[in-house]
């Protein structure tokens, strides 16, 4: 048994030496354990000072860090211009173009802003691709290091917006991803359906008022929410223009009871006299503003008429008139109409707005906007036949994606297809309907230029008419979409007036 307190006390009244040893004893073991904790102690604060005075040279002598990044991966594939925002941890340098690489390639711009890095991309991108920016040689005032800067992002997915009618009346605006399959998601369904386009956050749809003429109606998808636009009584809606940015909208005019097509000179008379709107008149609404209707005036102040408008990307507004005059007209000061040229047809505009698509007497032209000159558009030869040109779409890259009219070696009847041409002489095949029964419709390019989409009725002979008194279309009416670069055909779907959009 262990001896207790009182005989611990007991021993050291008995022997007091060995007491002043055991004091002693333990005296010394706290005086090396002190020393022991003031040698660790001492040997830890060496280190962590010794670690800062390395992570202190390390942060002086290293560039600087990329702390975050900013991207519109919808954007970049519809509009130039459109940015990649780098953020770094601390100012940096000014910057070459010279040290950006962009993977798959794409050409850029690059400018410094304190602690920012614009890597502006020049060019559309494309969609659903994944891109590596690097940005190499970022330094930092007094800083002897440089740093290299990467980030990924992976750009939206094409879709397209389009309408599908049913016999019972009921119409469907239906949105489909370039790489799903089916129908695709619908996104409004209403009661005779003439027209829409989207703006911004919503889509604007004409739609039979029953008595010849439209309704109009703004469309939130996703709450659902249907607000009227006001129209005035007895118009029809003939086209809906929408803008690449913004949400003025453009809308080509007809008086309910006037002709779809065609519409004689005392026509026009009488509705003006009537007080109605003139055939084909084109008017301006800011679906973001007042949405007040706006109406457009001619240089000779009479009501500005149309064939087909669009939008350039800078905001203003092509016109072809009703008398194939081509003019262009400011929307934020639409008194302002500036005569272009003279074209009995025209096809559009390219991608990057530069230059117009348009045809004369003597054939296709592809009209430059900013210096006025026209180049002829001469077709290349299709599978070794010659071809005759028609609807041109204007790429910005200068390829044209256009139908072309080719006649049958062993019967001599001609066909419609749809070719890519560069002008070398020699065109590539994207589409033709199966054993030329059919017919292509109008041809829209994706913004970026990389697909393109094609209304096709498949036999011509068989078509039926869905008896749609404003824009009637064949039952069998299909959209094709393609790929341009490869010509693959990628997907079909059942209707028709596409729109592209991005998922």
């Amino acid at each position: 048994m262990s001896p207790t307190s009182s005989e611990h006390t007991r021993v050291e009244e008995r022997f007091p030496g060995v007491a002043r040893a055991a004091d002693h004893g333990r005296r010394l073991r706290e005086e090396r354990d002190q020393r022991r904790f003031a040698r660790a102690f001492a040997a830890l604060v060496g280190i962590l000072v010794g670690l800062g005075l390395i992570f202190l040279a390390l942060g002086t002598l290293q560039g600087p860090k990329l702390s975050s990044a900013q991207v519109d991966p919808a954007r970049v594939t519809e509009q130039t211009g459109q940015q990649l925002r780098l953020f770094a941890n601390q100012p940096v340098d000014a910057l070459d173009a010279s040290v950006v690489t962009v993977e798959p390639a794409a050409t850029t711009s690059v400018s410094v802003q304190g602690e920012l890095i614009v890597v502006q991309f020049e060019e559309r991108l494309r969609y659903g691709t994944e891109y590596t920016v690097r940005v190499e040689g970022v330094g930092a005032p007094s800083r002897p290091n440089t740093s290299t800067f990467e980030h990924r992002f992976t750009t939206s997915p094409a879709s397209v917006l389009y309408l599908d009618r049913d016999d019972s009346g009921v119409d469907e605006i239906l949105r489909a991803d370039i790489d799903g399959a089916g129908r695709g998601e619908v996104v409004h369904a209403a009661q005779g359906i003439q027209h829409m386009a989207p703006i911004e956050r919503v889509i604007v749809v004409a739609r039979d008022d029953g008595a010849g003429g439209s309704v109009l109606e703004s469309v939130d998808a996703r709450s659902g929410r249907i607000e009227r636009l006001a129209l005035p009584d007895g118009v029809r809606v003939d086209r809906l223009i929408a803008p690449r940015a913004g949400t003025t909208i453009a809308l080509v005019l007809s008086p309910a009871s006037a002709a779809v097509e065609g519409e004689s000179g005392g026509e026009a008379s009488a509705a003006a006299t009537e007080g109605a709107v003139a055939p084909r008149s084109l008017a301006l609404l800011d679906i973001g503003g007042d949405r007040a209707l706006q109406p457009l005036a001619g240089l000779d102040g009479e009501p500005l008429t149309a064939l087909g408008a669009w939008f350039l990307p800078a905001g203003g507004l092509l016109v072809h008139t009703v008398d194939e005059t081509l003019v262009q007209v400011d929307p934020a000061a639409p008194e302002t109409v500036l005569p272009i040229g003279a074209y009995p047809t025209v096809h559009g505009i390219s991608s990057d707005g530069t230059r117009v698509s348009a045809a004369d007497s003597f054939g296709g032209v592809a009209l430059d906007l900013a210096t006025g000159e026209e180049e002829r558009i001469n077709p290349s030869l299709v599978e070794g036949e010659v071809a005759f040109g028609g609807e041109a779409a204007l790429t910005a890259s200068g390829l044209r994606v256009q139908k072309v009219a080719v006649a049958d070696a062993a019967t001599g009847a001609f066909a419609t297809v749809l070719v890519a041409d560069d002008g070398g002489g020699v065109a590539r095949l994207l589409a033709r309907t199966i054993e030329n029964r059919g017919s292509l419709g109008p041809v829209l390019l994706s913004p970026n230029d990389q697909y393109v989409v094609v209304e096709v009725t498949p036999d011509v002979e068989a078509a039926v008419s869905d008896g749609r008194p404003i824009e009637a279309r064949p039952t069998s009416i299909t959209l094709a979409i393609i790929d341009v670069e490869s010509g693959r055909l990628l997907r079909t779907l059942e209707g028709f007036a596409p729109v592209w959009t991005t998922g």
